[in-house]
């Protein structure tokens, strides 16, 4: 059975993770040579060496997200491995496609949910910090804008008291600005002055 068994890690991971994927595999008795990464060309599409495999033979994964980039490509590649016959195992969600297709079909859908959501986290996070790097202002623009500024010391100076102030400040133009904000902002410039 050793001769048919074949392990399958992520081609994206970073090298620790790799290694660790790899050690879990050959703890499952398949050696290093028998060991496939995806393909990362393909995120929707089965991996092209998965038309190598024999019938029967078994494809462990630590995990789904190992079998593809996607969730639409981990669900073809699963889709394509049971009409090649090729049995599917993944430790991590304890996913076997030998057991009854009909119990495995609401495993793989929880864990294809999981890890979409995971998939679109990673994404979001991955965004935020490129457009960081690239000098961009995350978040929303900020309500005190230069102008505000410079009126709302003006009328400080001049004695003006906090909702007068404000009231002022809000038919100024820029984004609309809360009392809150502007309070917020008043006792950090005094603090400062101090």
């Amino acid at each position: 059975m050793s001769e048919n068994r074949y392990g399958v890690i992520s081609g994206v991971q970073s090298a620790e993770d790799r290694q660790l994927a790899i050690a879990r595999l050959e703890a499952e008795g398949i050696p290093t040579d028998r060991i496939f990464a995806t393909d990362p060309e393909e995120p929707n599409a089965p991996p092209v060496w998965l038309h190598d495999l024999s019938t029967d033979a078994e494809l462990i994964a630590p995990s789904l997200s190992d079998l593809n980039l996607s969730t639409q490509g981990i669900a073809a590649t699963v889709e394509a491995a049971r009409e090649l016959g090729i049995h599917i195992r993944c430790l991590d969600e304890a996913f076997d496609s030998r057991n009854d297709w009909q119990s495995q079909v609401r495993t793989l859908l929880r864990a294809l949910n999981r890890l979409d959501r995971k998939g679109f986290s990673d994404r979001t996070k991955i965004a935020l910090q490129e457009a960081k790097a690239r000098g961009q202002r995350l978040g929303r623009k900020p309500s005190m804008t230069d102008l505000r500024k410079a009126v709302a010391i003006q009328m400080i100076e001049a004695g003006y008291k906090g909702t007068k102030i404000w009231k002022t400040l809000a038919v100024l133009e820029g984004p609309p600005i809360s009392q809150s904000a502007y309070y917020l902002w008043q006792k950090t410039w005094l603090a400062e002055r101090e």
